[in-house]
């Protein structure tokens, strides 16, 4: 799949998510919530060579991981991030569309969070999932919740981020 063609099948998924499960984004539920539907829908949307999962953790049967060290982040983030938030050894992609088994067969990586909060360090992890595990695409998605969204129920933005 070409850019473009990533492109729309993103805003398409969204814009289900937005229609369909929009007591999801009101109720402000968890945000595992709306990327497990984010996921089906953009199963939907994708060529049937390309798997779709949620927080994926495995390169086939091997011990591999299709995640980031912490520690590789902890030295990529800023001093104002939460210590706190940092004490996991790995992290996951919210999302990605990929072929399981393949180490480097990675098209898209989504990372969201929720309007109201920080995304800085989102945007590190989707940083690193792209130049580290050979992402084709990735995208931050702000989801507005709670009826934050009066303009839009979300807002994308794609790797390389501007300054």
């Amino acid at each position: 799949m070409n850019e473009e063609e990533v492109r729309q099948v993103v805003s398409d998924a969204l814009e289900r998510v937005a229609e369909e499960d929009a007591d999801l984004l009101e109720y402000d539920v968890n945000e595992r919530s709306i990327t497990h539907k984010l996921a089906v829908y953009l199963r939907e949307e994708v060529d049937e060579e390309w798997d779709v999962d949620v927080e994926y953790n495995r390169v086939g049967e091997d011990d591999v991981s299709k995640a980031i060290p912490m520690e590789y982040l902890k030295s990529k983030i800023s001093d104002d991030v939460d210590p706190e938030d940092l004490d996991a050894k790995t992290v996951y992609p919210d999302v990605i569309v990929h072929k399981r088994g393949e180490h480097y067969e990675n098209l898209l990586v989504i990372e969201t969070k929720k309007s109201g909060s920080s995304g800085e360090y989102d945007r590190e992890k989707l940083t690193a999932y792209v130049e580290e595990l050979e992402y084709d695409f990735g995208v931050f998605v702000t989801l507005s919740v709670g009826g934050q969204g009066e303009d839009s129920p979300y807002d994308c933005d794609w790797y390389p981020f501007e300054e």
